[in-house]
């Protein structure tokens, strides 16, 4: 750590939680922090980070709850609209691995493509194309070997 024109060894830095929560975000060089030095030793020094400077200003200037990341992803909830973000930038990609499960509930969009490695079971109905799995009809149905025509 540089001090003005004094370079320090290995100084340790004030973490949000440490016990049975941890919160693991190392401090970025270049970002300021304020050095606490018992009696004057930078050898038993602590740092607390979190101080905003023109080189690594704040992320919003508004109410809404925000972490910024490096690459430009950031995670932020607005309590007064109830929204949540997650927003990755390009060529990032997300993982959530629930050996228990994962529920999901309210109405669901995707935009882009969906692969399913395992059953998909639906309780009402499947709709693709504007066709119901349930309720669609086949014309030009024959006995015996035939093939029915394309779903109606």
């Amino acid at each position: 750590m540089r001090v003005g024109e004094i370079v320090t060894g290995d100084v340790c830095w004030i973490v949000q939680r440490a016990g049975n929560t941890r919160i693991w975000s190392p401090p970025t060089v270049g970002e300021q922090c304020l050095l606490i030095c018992p009696e004057g030793d930078t050898d038993g020094g602590v740092a607390i980070l979190g101080l905003f400077s023109d080189a690594m200003p704040a992320p919003s200037s508004d109410d809404i709850d925000l972490i910024a990341f490096g690459d430009g992803a950031i995670v932020s909830y607005d309590s007064v609209a109830h929204h949540l973000v997650v927003r990755l930038p390009a060529g990032a990609s997300a993982d959530i691995d629930a050996p228990g499960g994962l529920k999901i509930t309210g109405p669901v969009s995707i935009d882009g493509d969906v692969t399913i490695n395992g059953k998909a079971t639906a309780s009402d109905d499947v709709i693709g194309g504007g066709k119901s799995l349930k309720g669609h009809k086949h014309l030009g149905v024959t006995a015996g070997g035939g093939v029915s025509g394309l779903p109606q």
